[in-house]
């Protein structure tokens, strides 16, 4: 049996989001990776405009999930026990006669594992997309210096350009929360135009951001050029975390070719070494050529991969 539900609505309250919790623990513990990523998790938690969701039961037991954001992407799971059952093609085909799609739904595979790869093979589906995560030790003492280092470097090298670098309490009190905010999504929404989930962000969207508990406003580090953000550095490290992330890098469109981009993922780096992180990890799209090219200068290598497939209906 299928039923969709939206995250707002009764569903929530019969216990179908904790039933969704339990099949997502289960398949991670199988799998060793999470089936949904932040966002669509949130979707099922909080509620997110636009997102439906799409259960599977047999035995009236939950064995399957489904949810499509507004851009027609997805994200699945199916309890390991009811695998090779058709429960992910029967679900897919369903949520596709309820979205009134043929064949232009989305699917992330997260950790490109070999189970969804057949299964994407079998439906003749295509890889359309790849994000890479990338990672430094810096337990190694000599890579950490050098790092630390490059930090130092690239705050001279912006300041000799005649930038201020400035975190986000400290660019608040030289120019008022409501100015840097609206730098802050300037400078979002042009780096990240073409971009399916980091783009078009509001003010709306970025304080939800801000509101996870991780979030330190000290380890979002700008940089001004007079009034002006011409890119910053969002960092992020949940407490008790040894692991720090490169959570957003970005230039405005005014900063490009000016060789600001190295300068300021080190100034972030740095800022993350220097609140004792053993590692820092970030998230690149496997396309980007260039910037997976800048992250293995600095000592990045790949250690996961996701991919979207497209054509499973």
């Amino acid at each position: 049996m299928h039923r969709e539900f939206f995250p707002d609505d009764a569903a929530r309250d019969d216990g179908t989001a904790e039933q969704i919790r339990s099949l997502l623990a289960a398949v991670e513990e199988a799998d060793g990776v999470p089936a949904y990523s932040e966002a669509f998790l949130r979707s099922i938690e909080v509620g997110e405009d636009g997102y439906r969701h799409l259960t599977a039961e047999v035995d009236g037991q939950l064995v399957g999930v489904v949810s499509v954001n507004p851009s027609y992407v997805a994200e699945l799971a199916v309890h390991p026990d009811a695998r090779r059952r058709g429960v992910a093609t029967g679900m897919l085909r369903e949520i596709g006669r309820h979205l009134d799609v043929e064949r232009q739904l989305s699917v992330w595979s997260h950790g490109d594992l070999d189970s969804a790869r057949n299964f994407a093979d079998g439906r003749r589906a295509r890889t359309v997309r790849e994000l890479l995560k990338m990672s430094v030790d810096c337990t190694d003492a000599d890579r950490r210096t050098t790092l630390l280092a490059g930090r130092d470097e690239a705050k001279a090298t912006v300041e000799r350009e005649g930038l201020t670098v400035l975190d986000y309490p400290a660019a608040c009190e030289a120019f008022g929360v409501e100015h840097v905010d609206t730098e802050w999504l300037r400078v979002n929404n042009e780096a990240f135009a073409w971009h399916p989930e980091q783009g078009g962000w509001d003010l709306g969207k970025l304080e939800e951001a801000r509101s996870a508990d991780w979030f330190d406003p000290n380890g979002v580090i700008f940089l001004f050029d007079d009034r002006e953000c011409l890119g910053f550095h969002w960092t992020k490290r949940p407490d008790g975390d040894p692991h720090g992330e490169v959570y957003v890098v970005c230039l405005a469109d005014a900063a490009r070719g000016r060789g600001l981009g190295g300068p300021v993922t080190l100034l972030g780096i740095g800022y993350l070494l220097d609140g004792g992180a053993d590692a820092v990890d970030l998230y690149v799209e496997g396309d980007n050529v260039p910037a997976v090219a800048t992250y293995r200068r600095l000592g990045f290598d790949v250690v996961h991969r996701d991919v979207v497939y497209r054509g499973l209906i």
